[in-house]
């Protein structure tokens, strides 16, 4: 049996009629009522009960073409799954991260990737860095979002984003005046009041 004589079989019921179904498919009728038949043969009964305006199927044939559409809906599905997490579409994607994603753009980045991927399930994982590294290695994550950069050879960053960090400073403190300060102008200061 196979999955062919099903689906032949289905859409000759669909149809009420092997030639329908045929000129439909695009196949010779008799390939199709040769499908059929062999069908028959392998189940042990008529599916369908034959006549000059068509077919109808038989109590048994009922049954069987029942259980031919589960199948056949199943093994859509299965080839469905497979192409769609082929693609990315679908399956599973854990994103780790060490920051707070209730806020800002990786929440942002997220509810969008949901709305792009429906059928794609995320989860998050919040660790240390030191802690997502671990988990992008073994495999626990498939993606880590951190700022800064997380230092291994064995993985490639890429810059998402840049976010304003706000700093507070006394008044009179020399770089309370600018409007723009960079993390290289603090480090620079051994005594940060000055």
């Amino acid at each position: 049996m196979d999955l062919q004589q099903l689906r032949l079989a289905v859409a000759a019921c669909d149809y009420g009629s092997f030639g329908r179904a045929a000129e439909v498919l695009s196949i010779k009728h008799t390939v199709l009522s040769r499908s059929v038949g062999q069908l028959e043969h392998l189940v042990g009964t008529s599916l369908f009960d034959r006549s000059s305006g068509g077919i109808k199927p038989t109590l048994a044939g009922r049954a069987v073409l029942r259980i031919a559409r589960l199948i056949l809906e199943q093994v859509d599905a299965l080839v469905d799954t497979g192409v769609s997490n082929g693609r990315g579409e679908s399956g599973l994607l854990t994103i780790g991260f060490c920051t707070s994603i209730s806020t800002g753009n990786l929440r942002a980045t997220i509810g969008e990737l949901k709305k792009l991927l429906p059928r794609l399930e995320l989860a998050t994982m919040e660790r240390s860095r030191f802690g997502l590294m671990t988990a992008l290695r073994n495999g626990t994550v498939d993606v880590v979002v951190s700022p800064g950069r997380l230092p291994s050879k064995d993985t490639r960053s890429l810059l998402l984003w840049s976010e304003r960090i706000l700093i507070s400073l006394p008044q009179d403190h020399c770089l309370a005046a600018r409007e723009i300060i960079y993390w290289t102008d603090l480090r620079k200061r051994k005594d940060p009041s000055k």
